[in-house]
């Protein structure tokens, strides 16, 4: 079972810069940050995840569908595209068709503990 983390539509709508600062359930007590700029040269999103609590960068990258990007052992997140029809993490369609899911890793919370 994984967690969705709702990204402020209008924002990426607008290719403004996002920021947001969330907990996971599976991953109790724990404070993470999403920051996404969108790359016009690239029409790519610019990707950086952080665990606030460890001041630790997760990772710096692009957004990319479908790609792991490990905080191991506590949780995993990834884009993914339920439609399976999105190749790319786009202004037009995040939180539409592309979420962002956090998973838990083997130290997480398995779901029927949330």
């Amino acid at each position: 079972m994984s967690e969705i983390i709702n990204l402020p539509e209008r924002r990426a709508r607008q290719k403004r810069p996002i920021h947001v600062e969330f907990n996971l359930r599976s991953f109790p007590r724990q404070r993470f940050a999403l920051r996404m700029t969108w790359n016009s040269e690239l029409e790519r999103y610019n990707l950086e995840i952080e665990h606030l609590n460890r001041n630790e960068i997760v990772t710096k990258s692009i957004a990319t569908p479908y790609r792991f990007y490990s905080y191991m052992p506590w949780c995993v997140f990834l884009f993914a595209d339920t439609s399976g029809k999105e190749k790319r993490v786009t202004p037009n369609n995040i939180n539409d068709e592309m979420n962002l899911y956090a998973l838990p890793g083997p130290d997480g919370l398995p779901p029927e503990e949330w």
